[in-house]
């Protein structure tokens, strides 16, 4: 990776400058303020200070606009495509969703486990977790039961009656 900057001849300062000032993607904007400032002629351990980045993060843009210019450290952004692949294929997803929606997936590790048995593709718990999250899916899982939980009071409560603090609070009400 060469480590100098080669300017093109229409990235100017001003040029620059206005890309940081009206920049709206906040990812984008600190890369254009490190540009104009390089470009005005601070070194980089002030760039790096006035911008509050990492040393390998400016040489890795620098690295980026000698390869294609402002078009190319705008192409890298987090999320836009840049990790590897989805190993499922649309197809497969879809089918995965209505697998989903019928009601047979209850956790993460069955969904894990149902992609490998049904197309032999592996994903780690968390890489499974992704992808649905991703694409929309939640497992349906129990919300957790206290042990000491009176499912018949729980029950009453819900139908409008909550016979023992009723009770109670009228009790306590009376004693004064």
């Amino acid at each position: 990776m060469e480590d100098h900057l080669a300017w093109r001849t229409h990235d100017t300062a001003d040029e620059l400058g206005y890309r940081y000032q009206s920049e709206r993607v906040s990812e984008l904007r600190p890369r254009w303020q490190a540009l104009w400032l390089l470009r005005q002629g601070y070194t980089r351990k002030t760039v790096v200070h006035l911008v509050g980045i990492h040393p390998r993060t400016l040489r890795d843009w620098i690295a980026w606009y000698n390869l294609g210019g402002c078009e190319e450290v705008a192409r890298h952004r987090l999320g836009a495509g840049n990790g590897p692949p989805c190993r499922l294929t649309y197809e497969q997803l879809d089918e995965l969703a209505a697998w989903a929606a019928f009601g047979a997936l209850n956790t993460y590790e069955d969904a894990r486990q149902w992609v490998a048995d049904t197309w032999q593709v592996d994903y780690s718990y968390d890489g499974i977790r992704t992808l649905l999250n991703r694409i929309g899916i939640h497992p349906r899982v129990p919300r957790p039961l206290a042990v000491q939980a009176d499912l018949d009071a729980q029950e009453a409560w819900k139908k409008g009656g909550c016979v023992r603090h009723c009770v109670r609070t009228r009790r306590r009400a009376l004693r004064g």
